[in-house]
């Protein structure tokens, strides 16, 4: 294995899955709707590096695609979001 592989393997996967528990708990338990939403946001970003360090472990260039797709969605989600807290709506 090469240092890289040791690193994602041994630190960056581990921490990835302690930041996941934790903003999943904010998440569910946030006190705002704006807390719950943030937190749902850093969860769908944090998988999308997931995703990249998995892709680079397996060597899979499609698993990019994954996490271009997943950034979308979380960008998506924050634009709905706002525009409820905004307006109060979702509407047309």
């Amino acid at each position: 294995m090469s240092l890289i592989e040791v690193l994602i393997s041994y630190v960056v996967l581990p921490v990835l899955s302690l930041s996941y528990a934790l903003y999943l708990l904010v998440a569910y338990r946030g006190p705002t709707i704006s807390d719950r939403v943030l937190a749902a946001d850093v969860f769908f970003y944090s998988t999308s590096i997931l995703f990249g360090a998995i892709g680079l472990l397996i060597r899979s260039p499609i698993m990019t695609a994954c996490t271009v797709v997943l950034v979308l969605w979380a960008y998506a989600l924050d634009i709905y979001v706002a525009k409820y807290l905004e307006r109060g709506e979702l509407g047309d």
